[in-house]
């Protein structure tokens, strides 16, 4: 199988999101206890790591309730915020969790790092004439932030990369993996899409009529009949699957 677009989702797929997500949210815990420090002198000492153990507990925790639609997203992060706040005796304020909400976007793409063999596979693919392109969830600011602070662009073209709230449609939807393709304007199309989810990006490829590869960067089980061409653990074993299936040589 030649492919002549390869895809590939972004968090956890070309870096670890799991990294990035525990320094930022640990940077924004840094910043807000620097702030209730100088408001009172009685606010107790809380290490970092402790306070996130807790903020990442509370967020696998409440998952179910935001995926099952017991909670808005407004609400899930909200919950997380206060209740880790809560078990130290921090003060709350109003709007306290959006506000944190919104600084961790702000700064979470300055704590992507790329995945080992990111920039050969991508470097190898790009001289040989494979188009490259990435379709990603999420927001604007904070997934191009991402891109930025990852270098991509300099590999896929700006054009390329497409995300959910510019596109206003979200994996798995099949059309937003059809915008990738007429952006890309191929006309003979064998495109592939790699990804870490199974729902959103291994099960929505192939019923848009893509190849995919399921980089299983978090353990998850499939939830559904779908055949990925290869389920894999890291993104250098799934660069040396395709350059042997495309008759490469390694970076």
């Amino acid at each position: 199988m030649h492919w002549n677009i390869i895809c590939f989702d972004l968090d956890n797929t070309l870096f670890s999101h799991e990294q990035a997500f525990e320094k930022a949210i640990s940077f924004c815990f840094d910043e807000k206890f620097e702030e209730l420090k100088s408001e009172s002198s009685s606010v107790p000492y809380i290490k970092t790591d402790q306070w996130f153990y807790f903020f990442k507990k509370h967020s696998d925790e409440f998952w179910e309730d935001l995926e099952e639609e017991r909670l808005t997203l407004e609400e899930y992060r909200k919950k997380r915020y206060e209740e880790t706040m809560r078990i130290f005796g921090l003060p709350i304020k109003e709007n306290d969790a959006s506000r944190f909400q919104a600084r961790y976007q702000q700064v979470v793409g300055n704590f992507s790092t790329p995945f080992e063999g990111l920039y050969d596979f991508l470097n190898t693919l790009k001289k040989e004439n494979v188009k490259l392109g990435i379709i990603t969830n999420g927001g604007i600011e904070t997934q191009q932030k991402k891109v930025d602070n990852l270098g991509l662009e300099s590999y896929i073209p700006k054009e390329h990369i497409i995300i959910s709230e510019e596109a206003q449609v979200e994996k798995p939807d099949k059309a937003i993996f059809d915008l990738a393709l007429k952006k890309m304007g191929e006309k003979n199309l064998s495109p592939l899409f790699i990804g870490d989810s199974w729902s959103l990006d291994v099960a929505g490829a192939i019923d848009a009529g893509w190849d995919a590869i399921f980089l299983n960067t978090r353990g998850e089980e499939p939830l559904t009949s779908h055949h990925p061409i290869l389920e894999c653990k890291t993104l250098k074993e799934t660069a040396g699957f395709i350059y042997e299936r495309l008759g490469l040589k390694e970076g």
